[in-house]
């Protein structure tokens, strides 16, 4: 099914960011009530923002990586 909306983010060096943005995100996309998917794109990280992208997306069918 093709999703209602979609987000994309393109995340650099972002780790000590990106749970807080993706509860916040689920919090609010949960609440329209229409499907969803959230596309992030790594611009070349040097930290553990892909790493800990994959363990979120694991978890949360709407996270693309």
């Amino acid at each position: 099914m093709k999703p209602y909306l979609s987000v994309v983010i393109p995340v650099f060096n972002e780790e000590g960011n990106i749970p807080a943005l993706c509860s916040r995100l689920a919090k609010t996309l949960n609440g329209i009530g229409k499907d969803y998917e959230v596309i992030f794109v790594d611009d070349g990280s040097r930290d553990k923002s892909f790493v800990l992208l994959e363990q979120l997306a694991r978890g949360d069918k709407h996270l693309k990586l």
